[in-house]
């Protein structure tokens, strides 16, 4: 029997930022972190210590492989480890933005968000 990737949601956020990280390429920490930062625009900062300890949890999970280092990379430090999400992290991944969508789609049925938008560029 496979492994059911709904058994892992809901992900902490920054599990489901390193695996949006790891979809396209193998990366090694220190990237993974620069990535993150500059997808949220900065509002999400990782610590080395959060990021190792949630790879560590994730590659014991079977979300995440260390990989050999890419070939297109010219890095001379040998001692970074490369990772990428593996299908069963991309399945996980899937699932958590299918879950997102839903708490959106239940978002636009409420007036919750309704004077956010003016809240967020200070307008009144």
């Amino acid at each position: 029997m496979s492994p059911n990737p709904k058994k892992h949601l809901p992900l902490q956020t920054h599990n489901f930022q390193i695996l949006l990280s790891l979809l396209k390429r193998e990366m090694h920490g220190y990237s993974i972190i620069k990535d993150i930062g500059e997808r949220t625009g900065g509002e999400m900062a990782l610590g080395t210590s959060t990021l190792y300890a949630a790879i560590k949890r994730m590659v014991k999970e079977g979300l995440l492989e260390k990989t050999d280092r890419p070939a297109d990379n010219e890095s001379s430090d040998a001692r970074r480890l490369y990772y990428r999400t593996t299908d069963f992290g991309r399945a996980v991944a899937r699932e958590e933005a299918l879950r997102i969508r839903r708490l959106d789609e239940m978002l636009t049925t409420t007036d919750l968000l309704v004077d956010a938008t003016s809240e967020e560029t200070g307008a009144r």
